[in-house]
C-alpha cells in the first residue's frame, strides 16, 4: 500500500517556495500519494487540483506580510492550535505517514499535528529568520521536527546561530539549494533566443518577483534616478511581477513605486509586465537583472538569469553571495543602499568590457547544487528515511 504525505503551505498563489514545493511533489509523486493543504483558494492550489493532486483546507488564516500587533499573533496561536488538532483527525482517518510543512505561518500547527499523531515532520525553511520572536518559536518547536531542510547556508545559519550553540539543531538541519526546474539547452539556444540589439547604446535592467517592500524595488528606481543624465537616458527598466492578490500593503506599495517613477522622469522608461508564469522569456530581454531585495534567503529568479546567461546585480544579503560571485557573474552592494547601486549600475553601463566579463561567468557559474535531478535525489532520500517506501521486519 502506498503510503501519504500531507504537505502544508502557507499561500495559495505561486511564489518562490511554491515553486520548490511543486519540484518536490513531482520527486516523490511516483512513490507517495501526496495531499496538499492550504488555507484558500488560489492559482497555485488550483494548479495542483488540475494535475490531479488532491488538497484540503487548513484554515490558519490568509498570509500577510510584516510586523503583526499582539492580537493578530494571539488570534494565530488559536488559529494553529485549531488546525493542529483539526489536522490530526484527518492524518489518523487517511493513515497519512508524514507531515511536510512547507513555510513557518504553517509550522505550529504541522508540529502540533505530527505530535498528537506521532508522525515524522519535515521543515523546508526558505526564508532568513530575522525577528527575535520568530527564531525563538521556530527554535522551540524543532524539537518535534525529524528533519529541517534549509535553503542555503545563510537560511540555516538564521536558524542555527553560532557554530556549537545548538548541535542538536545541527544535527537534524540540511541545505538543499533550491532547483531550476528547466535548464537552457544549449548556448546556441541561448543566443537564438535573446533579440538583436539596436545600434543605439542601450541597456535593458530587470527586475523579476513579487511586487512588495522588502524585495527593494524602490531602491532600483532611486538607484537609476541618480545615474548621470546622459546615462540615465540610455536605460529601460523590465519589471516581471505583481503584488500578493489580496495585499494592501504591497498594492500601496506598488502605487508608491508608480508615484516615484513618475516624480523622477522614469514613467516612460518603465515596462510593468505584470506577473508571468513563467517568466524565463523575459530574461532573453535584459542585459543584467537588479535583485535589491533587504532580505533573501535564495532566490530562484536569480538562478534563472545566470543560467540564461544574465548576469545580477545584487545586495549582499541572506543566501545571494552563495551563488553570485561579485566580478565573475555579477556585482554585490551594501543592501538597502540606492548610492551604492547606483555606482554599481553605472559601472555596469559604462564599461563594455566589464559587461560582457559577467555575462560569460553568468553562463558557466550554476553547479550541480542547482540541478532538479540533484534536488530530486536528495528530497527523495531524506523521506525515504522517514517513511520508508516498504514496511521494515
Amino acid at each position: 500500500m502506498r503510503k501519504t504525505i500531507v504537505f502544508l503551505d502557507q499561500q495559495s498563489w505561486l511564489g518562490g517556495a511554491q515553486r520548490v514545493l511543486e519540484a518536490t511533489l513531482d520527486s516523490v509523486a511516483e512513490h507517495y500519494d501526496c495531499i496538499a493543504a492550504f488555507p484558500d483558494s488560489g492559482p497555485f492550489r488550483s494548479a495542483l487540483a488540475a494535475r490531479a493532486v488532491e488538497t484540503i483546507d487548513i484554515p490558519i488564516g490568509t498570509y500577510k506580510s510584516g510586523r503583526k500587533s499582539p492580537l493578530e499573533m494571539v488570534v494565530f496561536a488559536l488559529r494553529s492550535i485549531y488546525c493542529g488538532v483539526k489536522l490530526a483527525r484527518t492524518i489518523r482517518r487517511r493513515r497519512i505517514a508524514l507531515v511536510y510543512v512547507n513555510g513557518p505561518r504553517c509550522l505550529p500547527a504541522g508540529v502540533l499535528a505530527a505530535w498528537l499523531t506521532r508522525r515524522p515532520a519535515i521543515f523546508h525553511l526558505h526564508v532568513i529568520l530575522s525577528r527575535r520572536l520568530e527564531i525563538l518559536m521556530v527554535r522551540s518547536l524543532a524539537w518535534r521536527l525529524s528533519r529541517i531542510l534549509a535553503c542555503s547556508n545563510a537560511a540555516a545559519e538564521s536558524l542555527v546561530g553560532m557554530v556549537g550553540r545548538h548541535r542538536w539543531l545541527s544535527a537534524k538541519t540540511q541545505v538543499l539549494y533550491n532547483p531550476l526546474r528547466q535548464r537552457r539547452e544549449s548556448r546556441l539556444t541561448w543566443h537564438r533566443e535573446r533579440p538583436t540589439r539596436p545600434r543605439r547604446a542601450c541597456v535593458t535592467i530587470g527586475a523579476v518577483g513579487r511586487i512588495t517592500p522588502v524585495k527593494g524595488l524602490h531602491l532600483l528606481l532611486q538607484a537609476v534616478a541618480d545615474l548621470p543624465a546622459d546615462m540615465r537616458r540610455k536605460v529601460q527598466i523590465l519589471i516581471v511581477g505583481a503584488e500578493a492578490p489580496g495585499c494592501d500593503t504591497d498594492l500601496r506599495y506598488r502605487r508608491n513605486l508608480q508615484s516615484e517613477a513618475k516624480r523622477q522622469g522614469l514613467e516612460g522608461q518603465i515596462l510593468w509586465a505584470g506577473y508571468q508564469n513563467d517568466p524565463r522569456p523575459s530574461y532573453a530581454r535584459m542585459d543584467v537583472l537588479v535583485h535589491s531585495a533587504l532580505s533573501e534567503a535564495m532566490c530562484l529568479v536569480i538562478l534563472e538569469a545566470l543560467d540564461r546567461g544574465v548576469p545580477v546585480i545584487a545586495a549582499r544579503t541572506g543566501g545571494i553571495p552563495e551563488v553570485v560571485r561579485d566580478g565573475f557573474n555579477g556585482m554585490l552592494v551594501t543592501p538597502n543602499d540606492a548610492a551604492a547601486l547606483a555606482r554599481a549600475l553605472e559601472l555596469f553601463i559604462s564599461r563594455r568590457r566589464l559587461r560582457e566579463q559577467l555575462q560569460a561567468g553568468a553562463r558557466c557559474s550554476l553547479d550541480r547544487r542547482f540541478s532538479i535531478e540533484t534536488f530530486s535525489s536528495r528530497i527523495r532520500t531524506f523521506i525515504g528515511q522517514l517513511c520508508p517506501l516498504t514496511e521494515r521486519n
